[in-house]
């Protein structure tokens, strides 16, 4: 759907990207992890068409976004793309419904805004704070809001930059099985910028930047760690199996059988002998 091909991006005398290669899935979870500095948002940026790369392309199901005119890529941003943001990012001066239904506003193409918005501040559990300003709201409320905002147009992907940075633990939890529920039940992929690890119970994939270039990992759900594992585990399970104790088990019965009626012929034939010689003298 979205492929990341041969991007670097230099500012200044700095190189962050160096021949940057991914590829984004229909309906995954894609985590990129790195430590601060090493280019994570700037790949976020490009791969929305906010930032254009010194060299490489971004296509989007085959086409090249940066040959797009500016209006172009900015419908693509508004209608295909959803951002979530580290700090919310939510408009001061609005309430959170109406924070919640602004990018479908702007959305020309946008149908019953009303009615999806309804159905996800009920799904997301945030019904009872719709009518509130973003001062007044938790972080985990804050968050919400800002995801229902991002999904709220129905995109093909989702972009999200530190999405848990300043969240506790529970709520963190929350955000991270949220997304693999809308993943599922939506159809829309994610790509995750993040240090939170529990992201990656999640993920389908995971890359890790380091030095300006991709490392991809195995460590991400399903991935090839796991199909090792369960190889391994084949043949371990065949030796346990009863197929090569049964031999041994019929052997000894047979044995055993062949034993028991030696023993009980014997001492049949040794009686009669004696009763015949009896007879004979008296």
């Amino acid at each position: 759907m979205l492929v990341v091909e041969n991007v670097s991006m230099s500012f200044g005398e700095r190189d962050i990207l160096k021949n940057v290669n991914m590829t984004i899935g229909e309906k995954t979870i894609t985590v990129i992890t790195g430590k601060s500095g090493t280019g994570k948002t700037t790949l976020l940026g490009i791969m929305s068409g906010l930032l254009k790369p010194d060299s490489g392309r971004v296509l989007f199901r085959g086409k090249n976004i940066f040959r797009w005119l500016d209006f172009m890529r900015s419908r693509y941003r508004n209608k295909k793309i959803g951002f979530i943001f580290q700090f919310f990012n939510l408009l001061p001066d609005m309430t959170a419904y109406q924070n919640i239904i602004y990018p479908a506003i702007i959305n020309p193409f946008s149908k019953n805004i009303r009615g999806e918005a309804d159905f996800l501040v009920n799904y997301l559990g945030i019904s009872h704070i719709k009518n509130n300003y973003p001062t007044t709201l938790s972080g985990g409320e804050l968050q919400r809001v800002a995801v229902a905002r991002s999904i709220i147009n129905r995109p093909e992907i989702v972009l999200a930059d530190e999405p848990t940075g300043n969240l506790d633990d529970a709520t963190a939890d929350q955000i991270i099985s949220l997304f693999s529920e809308i993943k599922e039940k939506y159809g829309i992929s994610f790509v995750i910028v993040t240090h939170e690890k529990k992201f990656l119970s999640v993920a389908d994939v995971h890359y890790h930047l380091t030095d300006g270039q991709f490392v991809r990992m195995d460590n991400a759900r399903g991935g090839a760690v796991k199909k090792e594992e369960k190889e391994k585990a084949v043949p371990v399970v065949r030796k346990k199996s009863p197929g090569k104790k049964a031999p041994v088990r019929n052997a000894v019965k047979k044995t055993e059988k062949k034993a028991v009626p030696a023993k009980k012929k014997s001492p049949v034939k040794a009686k009669p002998v004696p009763a015949k010689k009896g007879k004979a003298k008296k």
